[in-house]
């Protein structure tokens, strides 16, 4: 499989990670714990005064057409596929930006296959946030700051204004913004079962992407951190032990890069009808996602030291972020699961694969 990516894509996640690295500091994200992180769980977070939120950054990507870029061609999209989502989403898990990326792509899908273009349209360009919950879960990431929330159902999607329902603000591990939903009355809308199933490998290509990103800045940042605190003499990176640790942190990192892009090849090569070999790639990022961002998680608090659970430093919030993605992925033992399920139903779909 070719995995090249083209000018426009490369120079869209080139922009994202340049605004990222300007604007989603260290100290921006302190802030926003003190507005909803920890120690502050019972002070709100169910509007985007106290959620923990970037407005600037999210609204600097709007600015600059990031949304807008990633929407479907028919809504103006630059056509970048899943492969550019995946890219822009990694450059966000970097920084550990705090914006609804991810549902605003995924909506703007639903609502264009659904027939609600001019909804899907304020979407994709930013004028509404939107939220998107899965299947029967009530817990729906950016619901207390959505304009309009889009829940699946097994024969289309439920569209509600953010005034028609009511949310309850949710503590996720990494302190992220979501919330329970409740008495969404809306009659679902039909969309196709392919643009659903598709939607649901699309999220999980999201999150193995934003974890790529996380784990590979927590890498790049626990490396730096063992070449400047010395001990007995010497920098603590050149003691095998930790140098063994860093080295097998950036095989990790490799294998969520390339699963992560195979997976998200896959979906732009099954033309809308994803197959064994897209849920396989799926599955295979998603344990990878998980298993490495476990490991990396730990390899950064254990070589940071107490620095690594200290609040006042950045290190601690990898951590929280790969446990998080963790979480939200089902775990490994889930991805290999789903994966032995298609293997056993299929065989290897790559068996004769170029």
């Amino acid at each position: 499989m070719d995995f090249h990516i083209d000018d426009t894509t490369r120079e869209l996640s080139t922009l994202v990670r340049t605004m990222g690295e300007q604007l989603v500091t260290d100290d921006s994200l302190r802030e926003l714990d003190a507005r909803f992180g920890p120690g502050t769980e019972a002070d709100g977070g169910a509007d985007r005064a106290t959620a923990r939120f970037h407005s600037r950054y999210w609204d600097e990507l709007v600015r600059a057409g990031v949304p807008a870029a990633l929407a479907p061609e028919s809504l103006g999209g630059a056509g970048l596929g899943v492969v550019g989502e995946a890219l822009v989403l990694r450059e966000l898990g970097r920084v550990l930006a705090p914006v609804p990326l991810s549902p605003a792509i995924r909506a703007a899908v639903l609502l264009e296959a659904a027939g609600l273009s001019a909804r899907a349209g304020a979407v994709a360009e930013g004028r509404e946030i939107a939220a998107v919950g899965d299947g029967d879960a009530s817990e729906v990431d950016w619901a207390p700051i959505a304009d309009v929330i889009v829940q699946a159902t097994p024969d289309g999607i439920r569209v509600s204004d953010r005034t028609s329902v009511s949310v309850e603000r949710t503590v996720p591990v990494d302190f992220s913004c979501a919330g329970l939903v409740s008495g969404a009355e809306a009659e679902p809308t039909t969309v196709p079962g392919a643009v659903l199933e598709v939607d649901a490998l699309r999220r999980r290509v999201h999150l193995a992407a934003y974890q790529w990103g996380v784990i590979e800045a927590a890498l790049e940042r626990t490396a730096a951190y063992a070449s400047t605190r010395h001990q007995f003499g010497r920098p603590i990176g050149s003691f095998q032990a930790v140098a063994a640790r860093l080295a097998d942190g950036s095989i990790d990192v490799d294998a969520v890069r390339l699963s992560t892009l195979r997976a998200a090849f896959e979906l732009d090569a099954c033309n809308g009808e994803p197959g064994a070999p897209a849920h396989a790639a799926v599955a295979s990022a998603h344990f990878w996602a998980c298993d490495a961002g476990h490991r990396l998680a730990h390899t950064a608090v254990h070589v940071h030291g107490g620095v690594g659970l200290d609040r006042s430093e950045p290190a601690h919030r990898y951590f929280l972020a790969a446990k998080a993605g963790e979480f939200r992925l089902g775990g490994a033992t889930r991805q290999l699961i789903d994966l032995g399920a298609v293997l056993a139903e299929n065989g290897d779909p790559w068996e004769y694969s170029a």
